[in-house]
């Protein structure tokens, strides 16, 4: 069994790399940030160590950077990319699916079938629609994953004897904590279950932890606890997920078993899974409690106002790693070898049809943002407002680029959080713009819509010269879509 799964997990990891060697989209929003960043903390890292340290200080805000810090060693040896950075979700899949295999190891030690649990757990972690997904694009969420999975085996195989296994916490601690805020959150239903093995290590680890994280939130903490919370429970959370209730929660639900995991592997699951239940007759253990205190945190983001799928990303390997349990629960060979085909058959399937039909590589690289860019700097912009915010063109993306071929020049957007056409004024005068873009040909940008609530009313102020502004540049972004580059006058 032990071969098939390392081959079904091959399988997968290999399919996300043909994605992302084909994939030419281009990054739309928040993807599209964490490039622009990492690429602004590599052009810092060539200017010096100082200068480093100003730019990690000062990245984000409100988002942890580890993220944007990975793929500097390959940008060191291919240049920076948007294409590269994705590269780094390759191996940082392998180890989520590794090190989750690992806790599944400790969580059912001592049964005679421990070790096959083990690797079909971890291939079925490769083998998650989401997991996969995600890793084909540049969020956080694939490092995030791995860590996770680090934190659950160490505190699953933590020996209250072992000296280095405080340093062991605290690194992943730290590193947890600068990958996302929340690390703590999805950690703590981990380290509960373990709180008597743990207690001896906890004083080393938070000594390790807490400087390590301090390096960036002694000067980011209350931007990042602020969003956070807006992000979970209140406006920026409301804006896009709507209001909450009953219907909303379970439609957040549904999206989990649909999106998240996939009609036909949540089938398999919970077939396997009843099955078990029905014909095993192996007492819970310990394991299986631990397992089951890592879903707790479950219960905060059900009650959150966000109920965005990939923020539980990092909780469905323990779903699959009781899949697996399930499996190889049975008396007999048969039951366990069909049970084993069954979920991996689906995996490979879901993988199948999502890598090459519904979630098939893009060769289009979207609209000329290389144009627009030039154009800009052709105009002498420093800080350039973009009056659209849709998928294929937005100050996010344009602002990747321009960092990306290392201009200090910076996009931001007109429309977003803003109501009114006069509070996208008063952005524009916050951010020192010099110089703003509107886009011609779009009929309707893509959702979400609110976005771009203020691009009209700021266009007819232009328009109207109550705005002051002068022709400077012109850009063709795509057939029939066009772009004007206006010198903002103050």
């Amino acid at each position: 069994m032990r071969r098939f799964c390392a081959a079904a997990a091959a399988a997968a990891l290999g399919a996300t790399a043909w994605h992302i060697a084909r994939n030419a989209a281009p990054p739309s929003f928040d993807d599209a940030w964490y490039l622009e960043t990492s690429f602004r903390l590599f052009s810092a890292l060539k200017a010096g160590p100082l200068e480093f340290a100003r730019a990690y200080a000062e990245a984000f805000r409100i988002k942890a950077p580890l993220i944007a810090l990975v793929p500097l060693p390959l940008y060191a040896v291919l240049g920076p990319g948007e294409r590269v950075a994705v590269w780094v979700n390759l191996p940082l899949a392998a180890l989520a699916a590794w090190a989750w295999s690992r806790a599944a190891a400790e969580w059912w030690r001592g049964h005679p079938r421990a070790r096959d649990a083990a690797a079909l757990g971890g291939a079925l972690c490769a083998l998650t629609p989401l997991a996969y997904g995600l890793s084909r694009v540049f969020l956080v969420e694939t490092l995030l994953t791995a860590l996770l999975g680090l934190w659950a085996w160490r505190c699953a195989a933590a020996k209250p004897g072992d000296r280095r296994e405080g340093w062991r916490l605290g690194v992943l601690l730290g590193l947890g904590l600068l990958a996302k805020v929340t690390f703590p959150l999805v950690a703590a239903g981990f380290a509960w279950p373990a709180r008597e093995r743990l207690r001896p290590h906890a004083k080393l680890a938070l000594l390790v932890a807490v400087p390590l994280a301090a390096t960036w939130y002694a000067a980011n903490l209350p931007y990042v606890l602020g969003f956070a919370w807006s992000a979970g429970f209140g406006r920026v959370a409301g804006d896009y997920a709507g209001g909450g209730g009953l219907g909303a929660r379970l439609d957040w639900a549904v999206a989990i078993f649909r999106d998240a995991l996939s009609w036909p592997l949540a089938a398999a699951m919970a077939a396997v899974g009843a099955a078990a239940a029905l014909s095993a007759r192996e007492k819970a253990g310990a394991g299986l409690n631990a397992a089951l205190w890592g879903l707790a945190p479950l219960l905060v983001y059900a009650a959150g106002v966000n109920r965005e799928p990939r923020l539980i990303a990092p909780l469905l390997p323990v779903a699959a790693l009781l899949a697996a349990r399930a499996a190889v629960s049975f008396p007999g060979a048969a039951a366990r070898g069909a049970s084993a085909a069954l979920l991996l058959g689906a995996g490979l399937s879901v993988c199948a049809v999502r890598t090459f039909r519904s979630s098939a590589p893009s060769a289009n690289p979207g609209w000329d943002r290389g144009a627009l860019v030039d154009a800009v700097v052709a105009a002498g912009g420093k800080v350039a407002a973009v009056a659209l915010e849709d998928p294929r063109l937005n100050a996010n993306n344009l602002s990747s680029l321009a960092a990306m071929r290392g201009l200090g020049l910076r996009f931001v957007s007109l429309g977003y959080a803003q109501s009114s056409a006069e509070a996208a004024l008063i952005r524009l005068k916050d951010k020192s713009c010099d110089t703003i873009v509107f886009v011609d040909g779009v009929t309707e940008p893509e959702p979400p819509a609110f976005l771009n609530r203020a691009n009209a009313g700021v266009r007819a102020m232009a328009a109207s010269g109550k705005l002051k502004t002068r022709p400077a540049a012109n850009a063709a972004l795509a057939p029939g879509v066009t772009a004007t580059v206006l010198r903002l006058i103050w």
